[in-house]
């Protein structure tokens, strides 16, 4: 028992510094070319107020409550793929889940504790975030960056959840693949955006596979919209545009059959499971989960979009602040009270940038609006929508800080000189002169 509690411990400290050294190592590639690109200490900081909450957690006595039993499950997965072969049971993983398999081969190879577990859940966590950061800086520089780093690890729903043995460090990190990939492709028709785009889609579809299709939607229209933007450049735009095209022609019999009847059954039947109401005879009735959603109908396309609004506000403002029955609850008010007031200050800048908005944000608004319909159509409690909401604080959080920026540097830069205030003498105001009257009055060369 002493030895393996000491290999225990190695294998904690070693994770440590691994996860420290990826993270520190990928921030300098991302800065050598980024000038000003300095969120070292916000990262250190997150990283180790992320330590010190997996250690409160692991100290107190309601741990199994505040973790939820998921984690066990895929903990119990796990182990048995682990004692398994390498090539029977992990990739391609079949109907193992990217997390369970991530868990396995870090059992497998190094027997890892479940705390080891949860330091490498974090480094791939914080590195989604380092990646939307990157972003970030590339939208709206530097200072931006280190506005939105500060944001995001003090961020108190993602602090707690981002240590989870669960899908949320994966589904992290895959947005921030796609939102940093998106960016590229928005600015420049980067190609290499293309690539990170497609790993993260695969990351996100082999880890919850509705979302990632949605994310992965997600990519494929923004790739569109910016390459019918830059049509300036042909040689680049249209091959982008055609494949787009043919991607969509080969995914509408797969979309037709996700919307089919036996489709939207099944999901009502999901609606049915989590909102509870299946225990209640299925009638929409109580049930004794004072979390639990009031079902919706999402049994045909149409009963789709007229109740999707009420799951959306639904996955935006629940938990209520005041929904304090246990402890679990009573923490996460607090993320509840920052998830209001970071959509309620996008909303603000928004309205200010009216007619920008998509312009500047198009790589994180996109993700953002089809992981909120995603999260909205599984979403039947509001503590499930609640970790799901966390990935849309974070995007979020990147909104609010690139808007707020630009916001800022039009009210800083110098207003523009009307033309009645630079007319040439002898030119009324709104009266413009011929280009060869204009060039009379220039003075030549030694007048």
């Amino acid at each position: 028992m002493p030895d393996t509690t000491l290999r225990r411990a190695e294998g904690l400290v070693l994770v440590a510094v691994l996860v420290s050294y990826v993270l520190v190592f990928v921030i300098r590639r991302l800065r050598s070319g980024r000038p000003g690109f300095r969120i070292g200490r916000p990262v250190a900081v997150g990283f180790g107020l992320r330590l010190l909450a997996v250690a409160a957690i692991n100290a107190t006595s309601v741990q199994s409550q505040l973790r939820g039993g998921d984690e066990e499950t895929f903990l119990s997965f796990a182990r048995v793929l682990a004692a398994t072969p390498f090539g029977r049971g992990f990739l391609p993983h079949g109907s193992f889940q990217l997390q369970t398999v991530a868990f396995a081969v870090q059992i497998k190879l190094a027997d890892l504790s479940p705390t080891a577990l949860r330091v490498t859940q974090i480094g791939i966590a914080m590195l989604g975030l380092v990646l939307i950061l990157a972003a970030v800086h590339d939208l709206a520089g530097a200072r931006a960056s280190r506005l939105a780093a500060w944001l995001l690890v003090l961020e108190p729903a993602s602090i707690f959840f981002n240590s989870g043995l669960s899908k949320e460090p994966l589904m992290e990190l895959a947005t921030g693949l796609v939102v940093l990939g998106g960016t590229k492709i928005w600015q420049r028709l980067d190609l290499t955006g293309l690539f990170l785009c497609a790993l993260g889609g695969l990351i996100a579809i082999e880890t919850r596979s509705y979302a990632g299709w949605f994310l992965v939607s997600a990519a494929v229209l923004l790739t569109l919209h910016a390459a019918l933007r830059r049509l300036d450049r042909p040689l680049r735009a249209m091959p982008i545009v055609y494949a787009v095209a043919l991607i969509a022609f080969l995914a509408t019999p797969t979309l037709l059959s996700i919307t089919s009847q036996a489709s939207l059954q099944r999901l009502q039947q999901a609606q049915a499971f989590t909102t509870g109401t299946q225990a209640a005879g299925g009638n929409g009735g109580p049930n004794s989960d004072n979390l639990a959603l009031e079902q919706v109908d999402f049994s045909t396309r149409g009963a789709v979009v007229r109740n999707l609004p009420q799951r959306v506000l639904d996955l935006v403002v629940r938990p209520y602040p005041w929904q304090l029955q246990d402890t679990s609850q009573r923490l996460g008010a607090l993320g509840s009270l920052v998830a209001l007031a970071v959509f309620g200050l996008v909303l603000v800048y928004a309205w200010r940038s009216r007619g920008e908005v998509l312009a500047r944000t198009a790589p994180m608004l996109y993700p953002l609006l089809f992981l909120l319909v995603a999260y909205a159509l599984s979403a039947g409690n509001a503590g499930t929508g609640f970790r799901y909401r966390t990935h849309l604080v974070v995007l979020a959080v990147a909104m609010l800080v690139v808007l707020r920026e630009h916001v800022l540097r039009s009210q800083t830069s110098p207003a523009p000189v009307s033309w009645s205030e630079s007319a040439p003498p002898g030119v009324k105001s709104g009266e413009r002169r011929d280009p060869a009257d204009q060039r009379a009055l220039t003075p030549t060369r030694g007048e």
